[in-house]
């Protein structure tokens, strides 16, 4: 304990005297990372989407550069304990299993294990070429006064997940809770705003020829097609690339993956989703047009 105060201490000194480097020191948090949704039945689905996106083992399918905003481990609620689905005796296992039985066995031997981000990106879900960004995105060693140091920090982690992800195809951007713009009431520099995808952030990766995948997770505000069209609508008015549909996932809680396209993937990433909704993946995800 000593010690971590003396820490503590002294990363409160630099961000006083020197924000910049401070933007880049590791955290002192104690405990896991927020990889405790390794697994679940959220990541069944969303992989399930991003392998009918871009399927493996064919040649021309577009190369995914993964951008996990991953955050400290939460112990407050349940999420990430939806892994029934894995369990053979479950009523839905046979039906998942079925959508994409090699999907469903790599993701068993995941949860099986030490659940983390790290194993998701080594356990071939995705085709081999993919590349994955997972640094953590966290404030908490740094002062809440600290403005100028959690923007810094911020920035220098856009940063590093570009320079992960350069030469990808398609992005796809995981924040625990979604979108916000870059204008929101909570600026990015606040705690809690590291679980939010930054539109902004998402304008750079945009800006250099990259089409995107963003998680959302939908809320009580209004209903959920209504909530589709209002992010498709943001993604629309802030990032200079064509917002094309949202696809729901309802299982558990309800998600939407926003789809974003460049003008040289916007064809492509229409005709999959097309073929989506009469696929037997339609079960499970439905497709809400831009």
């Amino acid at each position: 304990m000593v010690q971590r105060s003396m820490r503590t201490i002294q990363s409160v000194r630099l961000v006083a005297t020197d924000p910049a480097r401070a933007a880049n020191m590791p955290s002192w948090h104690s405990g896991r990372m927020q990889d405790r949704y390794a697994g679940d039945l959220g990541d069944y689905l969303k992989f399930g989407l991003l392998r009918w996106l871009a399927p493996l083992g064919v040649p021309t399918s577009p190369r995914f550069g993964v951008v996990w905003y991953r955050t400290a481990d939460e112990t407050h609620n349940a999420d990430g304990k939806y892994i029934t689905y894995l369990d053979p005796s479950h009523p839905s296992s046979g039906h998942f299993r079925e959508l994409d039985a090699d999907l469903y066995d790599r993701l068993a031997r995941v949860v099986a294990g030490e659940r983390s981000t790290a194993r998701l990106a080594g356990a071939g879900l995705l085709d081999a070429g993919t590349r994955f960004f997972g640094d953590l995105l966290d404030f908490a060693d740094l002062p809440v006064t600290a403005q100028a140091a959690r923007q810094a920090r911020r920035q220098s982690w856009l940063q590093r997940a570009m320079a992960a992800t350069s030469g990808c195809d398609l992005i796809f951007a995981d924040p625990d809770n979604g979108i916000r713009a870059a204008a929101h009431r909570v600026p990015a520099y606040r705690t809690k705003a590291v679980k939010y995808a930054y539109l902004d952030e998402l304008a750079a990766f945009a800006g250099r020829g990259q089409s995107l995948v963003v998680y959302h997770h939908a809320d009580r505000t209004a209903t959920i097609e209504e909530q589709a069209r209002l992010r498709l609508g943001d993604i629309a008015r802030n990032v200079p690339i064509k917002a094309i549909a949202a696809v729901r996932a309802s299982r558990g809680t309800t998600r939407l993956f926003l789809v974003a396209a460049t003008a040289s993937h916007a064809g492509y990433l229409t005709d999959r989703l097309a073929a989506l909704t009469a696929s037997p993946w339609a079960t499970e995800l439905s497709v809400y047009w831009s």
